[in-house]
């Protein structure tokens, strides 16, 4: 016979285990119920994230376009520096080719004032032109031709029996083609060209003067080849004196 005591123990166990699987399966919902309210409030962090995720990434490659513009806008600033220094360099560079330029243009103008200097102190206060020939040249050149060398010819044969009372004055000039340097310089080599063939020719050189004049004074429009080849001369131009009469 079970006593009445061991038999209430024995229930007792029983409704206490009934208890904890019923406070467990009640622990269990409660859990459940709770993570399912806070499912929408997890979803909305992890949204939350993932919108910051790409917020930074739309910064970062903006900050990236940004540094890659602004290389870009430094490499053009530094040809922008470079070809202002190009073009700096070449206006010091034109400048320097003006003032050459100026100094051939005086350089001539002193060699007519000297030429009317050696005019004004021959015997003869007065010179008259009584003659005046004109040589050609060919593009760039000196060189007299064959032509040029028979106009020559008879004009040191008129001159050769006359021992006072005479000089000859020689005006070189060129096209308008060519920088103003160029052009005074071979104007120049062209005069001495025709001065060095009369001197051949037994002409004395002291009354012979030469000027180079670059372009200046053409005789024919240097807009065409006919005109040009007109104005690549020198001018040899024959001055007899005139003796100065007295008047009672």
């Amino acid at each position: 016979m079970v006593s009445p005591i061991r038999r209430f123990s024995g229930i007792g166990l029983v409704a206490l285990a009934g208890v904890l699987v019923l406070s467990g399966c009640a622990s269990r919902k409660y859990v459940r119920l709770q993570t399912q309210a806070l499912e929408p409030a997890i979803q909305e962090a992890q949204n939350g994230v993932k919108e910051n995720a790409e917020r930074i990434d739309a910064v970062d490659r903006r900050a990236q376009q940004g540094i890659t513009a602004a290389g870009a806008a430094d490499q053009k600033a530094t040809a922008a520096g470079q070809a202002a220094q190009t073009a700096n360099t070449a206006a010091q560079a034109a400048d320097r080719k003006a003032d050459t330029a100026n100094q051939g243009v005086q350089t001539a103008n002193n060699r007519i004032t000297t030429l009317e200097t050696r005019v004004n102190n021959l015997n003869f206060d007065n010179f008259t032109e009584s003659d005046k020939q004109t040589v050609t040249f060919k593009v760039s050149s000196a060189a007299l031709d064959s032509q040029a060398k028979s106009t020559l010819d008879k004009v040191a044969s008129d001159l050769s029996g006359q021992k006072t009372g005479w000089m000859v004055e020689l005006q070189g000039f060129t096209d308008s083609t060519g920088s103003e340097q160029y052009n005074i310089g071979l104007s120049q080599r062209r005069a001495e060209s025709v001065q060095r063939y009369l001197v051949s020719k037994n002409l004395p050189l002291f009354r012979i003067s030469i000027v180079g004049l670059g372009k200046d004074n053409p005789v024919a429009d240097n807009k065409n080849r006919q005109g040009r080849a007109q104005n690549r001369r020198v001018e040899v131009r024959v001055l007899k004196a005139v003796p100065n009469r007295q008047t009672n």
